[in-house]
């Protein structure tokens, strides 16, 4: 993967995610935990089908990984709230 595609991979992933979990926090959201949601496009706006993403929060230990479903969309339920290192890879981007 490209270093200029890699971020802005990284850049839309991040957009789509903090939206959706802005929108869970506003009424979804439930006691201390909340899904963390996205899709993944590649720098065309292509969906990106089998992407894996990952989340880390270095003080909790907490790890996580989810691939994309065929409509490149994923899925991260009762995440804790705090702040999270976000990776995505993808073969051929």
């Amino acid at each position: 993967m490209h270093t200029s595609s890699a971020l802005r991979l990284a850049a839309v992933l991040l957009l789509s995610s903090g939206l959706a979990l802005a929108a869970s926090e506003s009424g979804q959201s439930v006691g201390n935990a909340t899904a963390l949601n996205g899709t993944v496009v590649d720098p065309t706006g292509a969906i990106v089908l089998g992407a894996t993403i990952k989340i880390h929060n270095p003080v909790s230990g907490l790890d996580r990984s989810v691939e994309t479903d065929t409509a490149g969309q994923f899925s991260f339920p009762n995440v804790p709230f705090n702040p999270y290192h976000l990776t995505v890879t993808a073969k051929g981007c």
